[in-house]
């Protein structure tokens, strides 16, 4: 095996790490055997139940049977989903469920390595999932922010296309800066779990790219949006 390639395999093994199953105590469909095309179909039907039992099979599947799911536009399904439900709010506990285990089985295509690999070399599935965090749910943002920074690590398209959305949402949100979305959520919550999930965020952003003088620049952005005083009021 290539040094090349060595690297390449030991990055996705900390990145599956870093991911992780994501355990409930939801309820799910038994999708054990299920085949793609059945997953598929109850895409189309979404709640909770399905959701899980999804999550479940993603976990388990082989990557044959992932390919096939990923052929069959299952993530453009997923993602169209989580757009749908973040675009409705959470003013009801069942829709804040519901975004919570759809963001999961994303999550579970990208801990998948040919999952990864299909968003990595398919653009614009991470500007999709970039546009779910219009939501007030701090679970489900949080999760998109830990995708974020899983990308950064995992190659350097995938740290490209993490800054490819975070322009796109400052287009699409007329904010001035790429970083905004990041140091508003960072400013404006005392959730701590979320904080740290924010600052891993940055520093896999600072740290993706390999050359001294573009990281120097992203961690001047940041502290040009004000970082360093954001941290002293953490301390």
């Amino acid at each position: 095996m290539s040094i090349k390639k060595e690297g390449a395999h030991k990055k996705w093994a900390a990145l599956k790490e870093k991911l992780g199953p994501q355990e409930t105590d939801q309820s799910e469909a038994n999708l054990e055997n299920a085949e793609p095309e059945l997953c598929i179909r109850l895409l189309q039907m979404p709640s909770v139940v399905n959701y899980s039992g999804l999550r479940k099979r993603l976990e388990n599947s082989d990557d044959a049977w992932m390919v096939q799911f990923l052929e069959l536009s299952g993530l453009d399904l997923l993602l169209e989903a989580l757009d749908r439900l973040s675009g409705r709010g959470v003013a009801r506990i069942s829709d804040a469920l519901l975004q919570l285990t759809c963001i999961s089985c994303v999550r579970a295509v990208m801990n998948s390595h040919k999952g990864i690999e299909y968003i990595v070399s398919n653009e614009g599935y991470v500007r999709k999932l970039f546009q779910a965090l219009d939501t007030t749910n701090v679970m489900v943002k949080k999760q998109i922010f830990e995708l974020l920074a899983a990308l950064c690590i995992y190659s350097s398209d995938g740290h490209s296309l993490a800054l490819d959305a975070l322009d796109h949402y400052k287009s699409v949100k007329n904010q001035q800066y790429r970083f905004s979305i990041i140091m508003n959520e960072l400013s404006n919550t005392d959730n701590v779990p979320y904080m740290v999930t924010l600052l891993s965020a940055i520093n896999a952003i600072i740290l993706g790219k390999e050359e001294l003088r573009t990281r120097t620049q992203i961690r001047n952005e940041f502290i040009g949006l004000q970082l360093l005083d954001v941290l002293d009021k953490l301390r």
